[in-house]
């Protein structure tokens, strides 16, 4: 094997540990990823065949004897690496329960006889799970369609074959509370007869609403900073007012100062005036402390 093989295959059973594992109930997917990855690593022949260790013949080492050793030692480097991408897909009861398999092909083999045959109680898990299910809260339409088409390919691998309208009627039953007007729409129009159709509707109607939030959202942030935008003039314009009152404050005994300069002016100009309440100089009546 060579070193760009080996690092594809330990980056490919660090993949398969990620992901979805092999759980009892989702063997048909499984196996389909499974025989993908096998091929990518060029060992599918080794789910077909087994190869036994060739005996060295009494007439020494031939080239023949070579060859089939040859051979064997690649079957054998390919078995083991796909036993190991095999049980690394499994979750641990099922990967405990396999583990004593030594070659690939027994344990395929094994897997296809326990998981791969469609039960009268998983087919009616299976329908029943689809007649069921419903969009979940905050998931996007494209991901629920795409888990709807993976139920209904389960089905059909099951055994149990959707007529189209079924298919249809299946998603509309499926849709939210929000989406009631797809619903109505999805019923009435004669032109949606098939899952297909079905899904770009809904497809295009959540690229729609999509836009329109978008559309939504920008308005009311510019709107927002229009709003803040005129606060702070309106900041500024009280402010200005306020330091135009403090500047009047300031004026005011600016000119009452005046007024007592003015006055006090004044008495110095009354020397000769008498007043009527007290008959004295220098000061009018209206001044006159008695």
């Amino acid at each position: 094997m060579s070193l760009q093989m080996a690092t594809a295959s330990k980056n490919i059973v660090a993949e398969l540990n990620k992901g979805e594992k092999l759980n009892g109930d989702n063997y048909n997917i499984w196996a389909m990823k499974i025989q993908y990855v096998v091929e990518e690593q060029e060992a599918l022949e080794v789910l077909n065949q087994i190869m036994q260790e060739p005996n060295e013949p009494e007439e020494g080492n031939t080239i023949q004897y070579r060859q089939n050793l040859e051979a064997y030692a690649a079957w054998k480097k390919k078995n083991s690496m796909t036993r190991i991408t095999l049980l690394s897909s499994m979750e641990n009861d099922i990967m405990r329960e396999f583990s004593h398999f030594t070659t690939a092909k027994d344990m395929w083999e094994a897997l296809q006889a326990r998981f791969g045959g469609t039960s009268t109680t998983k087919l009616r898990q299976l329908t029943i799970r689809f007649d069921t299910y419903k969009m979940p809260q905050g998931q996007s339409m494209k991901v629920h369609l795409r888990n709807m088409a993976n139920m209904i390919s389960e089905l059909r691998d099951a055994g149990h074959e959707m007529t189209e309208e079924q298919q249809v009627q299946a998603v509309i039953r499926s849709l939210p509370s929000n989406w009631e007007h797809m619903k109505v729409h999805l019923t009435h129009n004669e032109n949606i007869k098939t899952f297909e159709d079905a899904l770009r509707h809904l497809e295009l109607e959540e690229d729609r609403l999509l836009a329109s939030k978008v559309h939504t959202d920008v308005y009311i942030a510019d709107g927002s900073l229009k709003e803040a935008s005129g606060s702070k003039r309106q900041w500024r314009g009280k402010n200005k007012w306020k330091g135009r009152r403090e500047d009047k404050k300031n004026i005011k005994p600016q000119k009452e100062q005046f007024k007592k300069k003015g006055s006090s002016s004044k008495k110095k100009n009354n020397k000769g005036i008498v007043c009527y309440m007290c008959g004295k100089l220098g000061h009018y009546a209206r001044e006159c402390n008695e």
